[in-house]
Protein backbone atom coordinates (compact mmCIF):
# COMPACT_ATOMS: atom_id res chain seq x y z
CA UNK A 1 0.00 0.00 0.00
CA UNK A 2 1.46 3.38 -1.03
CA UNK A 3 0.34 6.59 0.69
CA UNK A 4 0.74 9.88 -1.16
CA UNK A 5 0.36 13.25 0.52
CA UNK A 6 -1.42 15.76 -1.72
CA UNK A 7 -1.22 19.55 -1.52
CA UNK A 8 -4.89 19.81 -0.50
CA UNK A 9 -4.25 17.98 2.81
CA UNK A 10 -5.85 14.73 1.67
CA UNK A 11 -4.09 11.40 1.91
CA UNK A 12 -4.38 8.90 -0.85
CA UNK A 13 -3.82 5.21 -0.36
CA UNK A 14 -3.20 3.35 -3.58
CA UNK A 15 -2.85 -0.41 -3.75
CA UNK A 16 -1.06 -1.05 -7.05
CA UNK A 17 -2.55 -4.55 -7.27
CA UNK A 18 -6.17 -3.44 -7.09
CA UNK A 19 -8.43 -1.38 -9.34
CA UNK A 20 -10.14 0.41 -6.49
CA UNK A 21 -8.43 2.90 -4.25
CA UNK A 22 -9.37 4.32 -0.90
CA UNK A 23 -8.87 7.84 0.23
CA UNK A 24 -9.26 9.56 3.52
CA UNK A 25 -9.55 13.23 4.17
CA UNK A 26 -7.59 14.46 7.13
CA UNK A 27 -10.04 17.33 7.62
CA UNK A 28 -13.53 16.31 6.49
CA UNK A 29 -13.70 12.56 6.04
CA UNK A 30 -15.19 13.07 2.58
CA UNK A 31 -13.80 10.99 -0.26
CA UNK A 32 -13.10 12.96 -3.42
CA UNK A 33 -12.44 11.36 -6.81
CA UNK A 34 -9.28 13.38 -7.46
CA UNK A 35 -7.76 12.04 -4.26
CA UNK A 36 -7.62 8.52 -5.67
CA UNK A 37 -5.32 9.56 -8.53
CA UNK A 38 -1.61 9.10 -7.92
CA UNK A 39 0.14 12.47 -7.91
CA UNK A 40 2.32 11.42 -10.84
CA UNK A 41 -0.73 11.13 -13.12
CA UNK A 42 -1.80 14.71 -12.40
CA UNK A 43 1.41 15.99 -14.04
CA UNK A 44 1.56 13.31 -16.70
CA UNK A 45 2.03 14.66 -20.23
CA UNK A 46 0.83 11.37 -21.69
CA UNK A 47 -2.45 11.81 -19.81
CA UNK A 48 -2.88 15.31 -21.24
CA UNK A 49 -2.23 14.03 -24.76
CA UNK A 50 -4.63 11.09 -24.35
CA UNK A 51 -7.40 13.29 -22.91
CA UNK A 52 -7.08 15.73 -25.81
CA UNK A 53 -7.07 12.88 -28.35
CA UNK A 54 -10.16 11.26 -26.80
CA UNK A 55 -11.94 14.63 -26.59
CA UNK A 56 -11.17 15.36 -30.27
CA UNK A 57 -12.27 11.88 -31.28
CA UNK A 58 -15.62 12.30 -29.51
CA UNK A 59 -16.17 15.87 -30.75
CA UNK A 60 -15.35 14.91 -34.34
CA UNK A 61 -18.17 12.34 -34.30
CA UNK A 62 -20.80 15.00 -33.53
CA UNK A 63 -23.00 15.97 -36.45
CA UNK A 64 -23.81 19.50 -35.31
CA UNK A 65 -21.56 22.29 -34.07
CA UNK A 66 -23.99 22.83 -31.20
CA UNK A 67 -23.89 19.18 -30.07
CA UNK A 68 -22.04 18.43 -26.85
CA UNK A 69 -20.29 15.68 -24.97
CA UNK A 70 -20.01 15.10 -21.25
CA UNK A 71 -16.52 15.16 -19.70
CA UNK A 72 -17.32 11.73 -18.26
CA UNK A 73 -17.42 10.36 -21.83
CA UNK A 74 -13.75 11.32 -22.13
CA UNK A 75 -12.84 9.65 -18.84
CA UNK A 76 -14.87 6.53 -19.64
CA UNK A 77 -13.26 6.34 -23.06
CA UNK A 78 -9.78 6.49 -21.53
CA UNK A 79 -10.77 3.70 -19.14
CA UNK A 80 -12.10 1.60 -22.01
CA UNK A 81 -9.04 2.18 -24.23
CA UNK A 82 -6.42 1.88 -21.47
CA UNK A 83 -7.94 0.03 -18.47
CA UNK A 84 -4.58 -0.74 -16.86
CA UNK A 85 -3.49 2.91 -17.02
CA UNK A 86 -6.89 4.40 -16.05
CA UNK A 87 -8.66 1.74 -13.94
CA UNK A 88 -11.11 4.19 -12.33
CA UNK A 89 -12.78 6.63 -14.74
CA UNK A 90 -14.38 8.58 -11.87
CA UNK A 91 -10.94 9.34 -10.49
CA UNK A 92 -10.07 10.90 -13.84
CA UNK A 93 -12.87 13.47 -13.79
CA UNK A 94 -10.98 16.38 -12.20
CA UNK A 95 -7.92 16.03 -14.47
CA UNK A 96 -10.25 15.73 -17.49
CA UNK A 97 -12.17 18.87 -16.47
CA UNK A 98 -8.91 20.76 -15.91
CA UNK A 99 -7.70 19.85 -19.38
CA UNK A 100 -11.09 20.82 -20.86
CA UNK A 101 -10.84 24.24 -19.20
CA UNK A 102 -7.31 24.67 -20.57
CA UNK A 103 -8.75 24.01 -24.03
CA UNK A 104 -11.46 26.61 -23.30
CA UNK A 105 -8.63 29.10 -22.63
CA UNK A 106 -7.21 28.25 -26.07
CA UNK A 107 -10.61 28.57 -27.76
CA UNK A 108 -10.65 25.00 -29.09
CA UNK A 109 -13.72 24.01 -27.06
CA UNK A 110 -16.56 25.68 -25.20
CA UNK A 111 -18.11 24.61 -21.93
CA UNK A 112 -21.86 24.86 -21.58
CA UNK A 113 -24.19 24.46 -18.66
CA UNK A 114 -27.92 24.59 -19.01
CA UNK A 115 -27.46 25.31 -22.71
CA UNK A 116 -25.46 28.51 -22.03
CA UNK A 117 -21.78 28.98 -22.81
CA UNK A 118 -19.75 29.42 -19.63
CA UNK A 119 -16.56 31.41 -19.47
CA UNK A 120 -13.26 30.57 -17.86
CA UNK A 121 -13.92 33.29 -15.30
CA UNK A 122 -17.12 31.49 -14.22
CA UNK A 123 -15.34 28.17 -13.71
CA UNK A 124 -14.89 28.29 -9.93
CA UNK A 125 -18.51 29.33 -9.32
CA UNK A 126 -20.13 26.60 -11.40
CA UNK A 127 -22.10 23.90 -9.63
CA UNK A 128 -23.49 20.85 -11.38
CA UNK A 129 -22.81 19.12 -14.68
CA UNK A 130 -21.10 20.76 -17.62
CA UNK A 131 -20.97 19.84 -21.29
CA UNK A 132 -18.24 20.34 -23.91
CA UNK A 133 -18.63 21.35 -27.55
CA UNK A 134 -16.38 22.47 -30.37
CA UNK A 135 -15.05 26.00 -30.03
CA UNK A 136 -14.12 28.65 -32.57
CA UNK A 137 -10.57 27.36 -32.95
CA UNK A 138 -11.46 23.65 -32.86
CA UNK A 139 -10.02 21.35 -35.48
CA UNK A 140 -10.26 17.59 -35.62
CA UNK A 141 -6.53 17.00 -35.74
Amino acid sequence: MVTTRLANKHQTQVDPGKNASKSKSSTTGITKAKDSIPTSILDDHKLITEVKQKMNELLSKLTSSSSTICPSQIARGLNQDHPARYPDWRAMMDPVRNIVWEEVRKGTVEVTQGGEVRTLEERDGLKGPIRVRRGEKWNSG
